[in-house]
């Protein structure tokens, strides 16, 4: 797979710097592409392009088309006959401005004629099609995405592309934090070239990924086998899909697993169908299996035909399986909890547990830590909800400051998660030398953990959790054993065993 890294200049660069950071390309990038009408004015392009170690695709996006450059035909014209001198490998040409400059200023095989059209447009592929027939290096189609329609139309486009005799120049991506899947799969079902931000936090298109991301999640673009996903608004930044790529290079599967935005029950619907029927399925990709986070994990519940006890119990369902004619359904989320702990060495049987929160990763934990032999009780902010699941469940409801005598408490609240102080978690009263299960996690420290750090309590992040929800959720998607070292890794957890 081809990776073009795209370069954003930092703010207030000057041009030793931005020739400093040019010869000194992401790792995993092939080809480097320079957006001129980001630099600032007036800078020296041959330099630049004499830093790249890497061949160089010279873009001038225009304001119509997310960029800065100029929408008027003739100041474009103008660069590229400057610029046509240059030693790069290739211009990127806007179809919808730059098309007459093919061949009469550039040689066609020196160019990439690209689309960015601020949604989807309904003949994407006969578009495509017609720039294809120009003979040009590459045709890029880069539409913005907003919903999972979107999603699908262009993963159709693509697989259609790709099975077409001009397959291996069309490379399809998507923009907007709803395209990530595109990004991800469209190297596996059309051209084997990806664009990659130049490093975290300096994207040059929402949803962009970094050149290790492609590297570590799409793995070698041979024919794509089942596509897997999590489904979560948002579900942009989900570790799931690191997770689960990486126990699939371990195992040389040829599958992916995206993260999928899912806006409303009816997407979701479209989604969770007996195997054939889905959304997925729909586009001519086949649905391996999907992970359910917040918000659908109760609307989920309803979806499946064939649900696990534990999870009906719970209420809520984070794996779903389509199967011929039925659509299973279980909660990893306790297997999540409960392992987590088992791992860090805490006893189950016989112990305290408070549970913070009233959602379905709350009630999921009650039913976990139940079923390890666990006397369960709940708190929360809100003293009604508390009660009805605490009822519900066979749970006593109590408020944090009375659990003095529990050796366990999971927050599955998203109370902490970015480390501000939390009136729930502040006035929390544990046992001494109890455990913490944190089901948020992020960049930072939680909250919780600071607490548990201040107060002598033993700390399970989520990753820990998300890490032995993931291991059970891949034994039930795949039927193979997981390899958990490689799921650890991935998560930047060491020397975690089953």
């Amino acid at each position: 797979m081809e990776i073009v890294a795209t370069y954003v200049p930092p703010s207030g660069a000057d041009s030793a710097a931005l020739t400093a950071e040019l010869a000194r390309p992401p790792a995993g990038a092939t080809a480097v592409e320079l957006r001129a009408d980001l630099l600032p004015p007036g800078v020296d392009l041959g330099p630049l392009v004499a830093a790249s170690p890497l061949p160089v695709v010279l873009t001038l996006r225009s304001r119509s088309e997310g960029g800065r450059g100029p929408d008027e035909p003739e100041p474009r014209r103008l660069f590229f006959e400057r610029a046509v001198g240059l030693p790069v490998l290739a211009f990127d040409l806007e179809a919808a401005r730059d098309l007459d400059l093919v061949d009469r200023l550039l040689s066609r095989d020196r160019v990439i004629l690209s689309v960015h059209p601020p949604e989807v447009p309904a003949r994407l592929e006969a578009q495509a099609l017609s720039l294809l027939g120009r003979g040009t290096m590459l045709v890029k189609l880069a539409p913005a995405v907003e919903d999972l329609g979107g999603v699908l139309e262009v993963l159709r486009v693509a697989r259609a592309l790709g099975r077409g005799p001009a397959g291996g120049r069309a490379v399809v991506l998507a923009t907007g934090e709803a395209g990530r899947a595109v990004r991800l799969l469209g190297p596996r079902l059309a051209a084997r070239v990806a664009y990659a931000a130049w490093e975290p936090g300096r994207a040059a298109a929402p949803g962009q990924y970094t050149a290790e991301e492609l590297t570590a999640f799409v793995g070698d673009p041979a024919p794509l086998g089942r596509v897997f996903a999590v489904l979560g608004r948002p579900a942009g930044r989900s570790l799931s899909p690191r997770m689960h790529n990486a126990a699939y290079r371990a195992l040389g599967l040829p599958d992916v697993f995206v993260p999928l935005e899912v806006r409303d029950e009816g997407e979701l619907c479209r989604l969770l169908q007996p195997a054939g029927l889905g959304g997925v399925e729909e586009v001519g990709l086949r649905a391996g299996g999907f992970a359910v986070t917040m918000p659908w994990k109760e609307a989920a519940l309803g979806r499946c035909s064939v649900v696990a006890p534990r999870a009906a119990r719970a209420r809520a369902v984070n794996t779903v399986l389509p199967r011929s004619g039925k659509v299973l359904g279980d909660c990893t989320d306790i297997d999540g909890i409960t392992r987590s702990l088992l791992a860090a060495g805490v006893g189950l049987a016989g112990a305290r547990g408070l549970v913070l929160g009233t959602g379905g990763s709350a009630r999921a934990a009650v039913v976990g830590l139940q079923a390890a032999g666990c006397e369960v009780a709940v708190a929360g902010r809100d003293g009604g909800k508390v009660a009805a699941v605490a009822r519900e469940l066979g749970a006593s409801s109590i408020t944090p400051s009375e659990a003095g005598r529990c050796s366990i408490a999971v927050n599955a609240t998203p109370a902490g998660t970015d480390g501000a102080p939390s009136e729930l978690l502040e006035s929390l009263r544990l046992a001494p030398g109890a455990a913490v299960v944190d089901l948020p996690y992020g960049p930072l420290p939680t909250r919780l953990q600071e607490l548990a750090e201040g107060r002598g309590w033993t700390y399970i992040g989520g990753r820990q959790v998300l890490l032995w929800q993931g291991v059970a959720q891949f034994a039930a998607m795949t039927g193979m054993a997981p390899p958990v070292g490689a799921m650890a890794a991935a998560l930047g957890l060491a020397g975690e065993r089953p």
